[in-house]
C-alpha cells in the first residue's frame, strides 16, 4: 500500500518536471507524452489532446449562445447574429462582388457624363461671344466651375429645358428669355399657342420649379429713424443666436487706410474695428437718428480718433453728396445694407466709382441660401420680414453683383447659404498677392501656361496647313 502510493506521488513529480522542462517549446510539448500510473492503470496525456478538447468545448459554447441569439426576441440581437452565421458570411462576398461591379458600372458612367460636359464646354469655349445665343452662354456658365449660376440663370436654364423637351423646340437662335418671366407667357410669345390657365403642363413646371417672391423695394428711411434707439436691443438676441460676431470680425479685419461704411446703422461693427489700421473713416446712413447712435457709440469707444465723419445720405446718392472732393477710399464696407436700397445695383456702382485702384469693397449680407427648402420659407416670410426689419431678405446677392459690374475676388456663404460674406474689386484690377490661392499661384499658372503652348502650337500647324495649300503657294 505504501509502495503504490509512494509510487503514484513519484509519477505525479515526474510528470511536473516533465511539464516545466518542456515549457516554452510548442513542438516538443505536442509531440512528447507523459504516463502516469495511478491505480495500476497507464494513463497518456499530450498538450495536443488538452488544447484540441479546450477549442472542442469553446466553440460548442460558442455554438449554444449563437442558436440562443438567433432565437432573441430583441431584433438587433437576432441581426447580430445572421451576420455571424456561416451562411450570411459565404453570401456577404456574392453580395460584394455584386456591389463592386454595380460600383464600377455608375463610375464608369459618370466618368463618361464628365466627359462629355468637358468636350461641351471645350465646344462652347471655341465658339465667340458674340455668336453665341443666350442658351449657350447660360449652359457654358452651368458648366464653368469658375462661373457661378445665380438663381435667375437656374430658371431660365429649366424654361429652356421645357421649351425643347414639352413643346419641340430645338434651335434657340434669336430667343431671350427675361429676368423671372413668367412662363406661361413665355411659352405663348415663343410658340405662338394660346394656354388655358390650368394647363397640366404648366401646372406641374410650377410645381417643381420656384419663382423667388421679390417684394418692391421702398424707402426705409422713416422706418430706421423710429428704430434707431431701441433696434440693438431689438437685434441683439438674433444675431447672438447664429454667432454673427465672428462674421462682423471678418469684415472689419478688411478694414485699413481710408474707409468708408456704408448704411452703418447704429454702429454694430465700430467695437470690432482696429483704429491702428485706419487713416480715417466715414459712416454713412439714410436715417438720421442711426448715424447720431453711431456717432456716440465711436466717440465713447475712440475718443481720440480725430479723422471721423458723420454722414446722412443714401448710398444711390454717394456720387451727388461730394461732387467737388470725389474723396477715394481703400475699403469700402457694407453690413446688411443693400436689402434695404432702393436701387442696390446703382449702390453698388457707386461704391466702384469711390473706390482707390487697389481698394476692396467688403459686403455681409444676407440672401437666398442654398437649398430649396430654406428659400420657401425666405420667400414665404418676405413680407414679415419686410415689415419688421425693412429688408428684403430673400434678393439674390449674387446677381446685384454680376449686374454692378465689379469682380467677385472671395465670395463666402454660412448659414445654409445666405449670409454672404464678399469681397470684390474693381473691373480689371489686380489681385494682390494675400488674395491668390496656392493652387491659383503655382498649379493654375503651370496649367494655364501649358494649355497656352498647346494652343500656339495647333495654331502653327493650322498657318502652316493653309501655307502648304496649292492655291497658297502659287
Amino acid at each position: 500500500m505504501f509502495a503504490s502510493k509512494s509510487r503514484l506521488l513519484s509519477d505525479r513529480i515526474s510528470y511536473q518536471l516533465l511539464l516545466l522542462r518542456n515549457k516554452g517549446s510548442t513542438a516538443s510539448c505536442v509531440h512528447k507524452s507523459t504516463i502516469i500510473r495511478a491505480n495500476n492503470t497507464i494513463r497518456y496525456f499530450t498538450k495536443s489532446s488538452i488544447t484540441n478538447e479546450k477549442l472542442t468545448q469553446k466553440q460548442e459554447r460558442a455554438k449554444k449562445l449563437l442558436e440562443e441569439q438567433l432565437k432573441s426576441p430583441y431584433r438587433l440581437i437576432r441581426w447580430a447574429a445572421i451576420a455571424r452565421t456561416e451562411q450570411f458570411q459565404k453570401g456577404l462576398t456574392k453580395y460584394l462582388v455584386g456591389i463592386y461591379i454595380v460600383f464600377f458600372l455608375y463610375g464608369g458612367y459618370i466618368m463618361r457624363k464628365l466627359f462629355n460636359r468637358e468636350k461641351e464646354l471645350e465646344a462652347l469655349l471655341k465658339k465667340d461671344d458674340k455668336d453665341k445665343n443666350q442658351w449657350e452662354k447660360l449652359r457654358e456658365k452651368e458648366l464653368d466651375k469658375d462661373q457661378k449660376l445665380r438663381t435667375r440663370d437656374e430658371l431660365k436654364l429649366k424654361q429652356y429645358q421645357l421649351l425643347k423637351e414639352e413643346y419641340g423646340i430645338q434651335n434657340f437662335d434669336g430667343i431671350v428669355i427675361e429676368d423671372y418671366e413668367d412662363t406661361k407667357h413665355l411659352v405663348e410669345r415663343i410658340t405662338g399657342q394660346t394656354l388655358k390657365e390650368d394647363d397640366a403642363v404648366l401646372e406641374q413646371f410650377k410645381k417643381e420649379q420656384q419663382v423667388p417672391n421679390i417684394l418692391p423695394p421702398r424707402d426705409t428711411t422713416d422706418f430706421y429713424d423710429s428704430k434707431a434707439r431701441k433696434y440693438d436691443s431689438d437685434i441683439g438676441m438674433e444675431e447672438k443666436i447664429v454667432f454673427m460676431g465672428s462674421k462682423r470680425k471678418w469684415l472689419t479685419s478688411h478694414c485699413k487706410g481710408d474707409v468708408l461704411e456704408v448704411s452703418c446703422g447704429t454702429g454694430r461693427n465700430i467695437k470690432y474695428l482696429d483704429p491702428t489700421k485706419l487713416n480715417s473713416v466715414t459712416f454713412l446712413d439714410a436715417s438720421r437718428n442711426m448715424v447720431e447712435v453711431t456717432q456716440e457709440k465711436f466717440r465713447n469707444e475712440y475718443p481720440g480718433f480725430a479723422k471721423a465723419a458723420f454722414v446722412v445720405g443714401k448710398a444711390e446718392d454717394l456720387i451727388d453728396l461730394d461732387k467737388k472732393n470725389q474723396v477715394k477710399y481703400d475699403t469700402i464696407l457694407e453690413a446688411f445694407g443693400l436689402c434695404s436700397h432702393k436701387d442696390p445695383v446703382r449702390a453698388l456702382k457707386n461704391f466702384e466709382q469711390l473706390l482707390k485702384p487697389d481698394g476692396r469693397i467688403i459686403l455681409l449680407e444676407h440672401g437666398r441660401g442654398d437649398y430649396d427648402f430654406v428659400n420657401k420659407v425666405l420667400d414665404k416670410r418676405a413680407d414679415n420680414r419686410l415689415e419688421t426689419w425693412g429688408c428684403r431678405w430673400n434678393l439674390d446677392i449674387g446677381e446685384l453683383l454680376d449686374d454692378s459690374g465689379l469682380e467677385v475676388v472671395e465670395e463666402k456663404r454660412f448659414h445654409l447659404g445666405t449670409t454672404w460674406a464678399i469681397v470684390a474689386k474693381r473691373k480689371g484690377a489686380a489681385k494682390k498677392k494675400e488674395e491668390i490661392g496656392f493652387i491659383e499661384k503655382y498649379i493654375g499658372s503651370s496649367v494655364r501656361k501649358r494649355a497656352n503652348e498647346f494652343i500656339d502650337h495647333d495654331d502653327k500647324i493650322a498657318n502652316q496647313q493653309k501655307t502648304d495649300l496649292p492655291e497658297n503657294k502659287k
